[in-house]
């Protein structure tokens, strides 16, 4: 049964993406740069100031 559900769940997204649409007025994150910049630290995100993290925003 739960196989069945998957494979129904599956087939509404023949191209494989689900994703949320993100309301305009929130700010784009560059998560590979963001990813990239803590991973060179040797840090995680939430681990940044306020100003580091504002560096991979796009509004």
């Amino acid at each position: 049964m739960l196989r069945k559900d998957d494979e129904n769940f599956e087939g509404q997204f023949p191209d494989g993406v689900f994703a949320i649409p993100k309301d305009n007025d929130e700010p784009r994150i560059k998560v590979r740069a963001l990813f990239n910049y803590c991973e060179q630290r040797g840090i995680t995100p939430d681990q940044l100031s306020c100003e580091e993290l504002e560096k991979f925003m796009e509004k």
